[in-house]
């Protein structure tokens, strides 16, 4: 039993820690972003690449991975981020798109052209591209 909850604990500790990687559609401009500028894409601050459309992606909001993005690229608790949804919402603006798991990203950015989203670097396949990677934890 106790072997049993040292590998759950060790396995939880390693996805945790992996590298989480912003990807992009491979026929776009994009080829690098940094915090500031997906910040700005994020809050809907930034709506266009060029003359891409660009479309960013969310998980749920209880994912482990869109609460490192809320922590670590947008530096906004989910609460404060729920109240700026809220203000925006009477501007006519949206929050970004939300997809119901890593597998759903992956298959919406490789089809289009202007989606950003996140994954943990264990998914990345080919036909998408990082532009930016926010290191282990």
């Amino acid at each position: 039993m106790l072997k049993y909850c040292f590998v759950c604990i060790l396995f939880g500790t390693l996805l945790y820690s992996e590298d989480l990687l912003f990807i992009t559609n491979m026929s776009n401009g994009i080829e690098t972003l940094g915090t500031s500028e997906l910040r700005l894409i994020y809050l809907k601050k930034r709506r266009f690449w060029k003359e891409t459309k660009l479309v960013p992606l969310n998980l749920p909001p209880d994912n482990k991975l869109r609460k490192r993005v809320e922590n670590n690229v947008l530096h906004m608790p989910a609460l404060a981020l729920d109240e700026y949804w809220m203000k925006e919402h009477y501007l006519g603006h949206r929050p970004p798109y939300r997809v119901d798991s890593v597998k759903g990203m992956i298959l919406f950015v490789k089809k289009v052209k202007g989606a950003i989203g996140y994954i943990p670097e264990s998914k990345l396949v080919p036909g998408v591209k990082v532009v930016y990677r926010v290191g282990k934890q």
